[in-house]
């Protein structure tokens, strides 16, 4: 797709977003039944780190959001971020640089998405407790 703004040539003027970001898709390699237990108990050490990794790339602008898989009917300890990267090989590059893909807890893959319509009014950083408005 060369022309991410589908409609940029629409006749009445209206048109897309169309900002590229990237889904980072972090599926946990062997589903745990009770994800927190284990992140705290065996896993620990990787979960500082993972969180480590969150706060620096909301930080330096990277994370756009992030999150765990989770319902109501639960959550096996996968999570997704959406990202902000300059080519599809550097998202890689950030979605293989997170400790639970590097300890091999979770597979990370990505897939470019493109945020079309959305309404953001201020900028909030949970991790950092950070809020501006613009």
């Amino acid at each position: 797709m060369t022309d991410i703004n589908s409609i940029a040539d629409h006749p009445d003027g209206k048109t897309l977003l169309g900002l590229q970001l990237y889904l980072v898709k972090m599926i946990a390699i062997e589903p745990f039944d009770d994800p927190m237990k284990a992140y705290f108990g065996e896993h620990r050490e990787t979960f500082d780190a993972h969180l480590d990794w969150l706060r620096q790339i909301e930080a330096d602008g990277t994370m756009f959001a992030s999150g765990v898989l989770r319902d109501e009917t639960g959550w096996d300890g996968s999570g997704m971020a959406i990202i902000r990267a300059a080519s599809y090989d550097d998202a890689v590059k950030v979605a293989e640089s997170e400790p639970f893909h590097r300890a091999g807890v979770r597979q990370n893959t990505v897939q470019g998405w493109v945020l079309n319509e959305a309404n953001f009014q201020f900028s909030l950083k949970l991790m950092n407790q950070e809020i501006g408005v613009t």
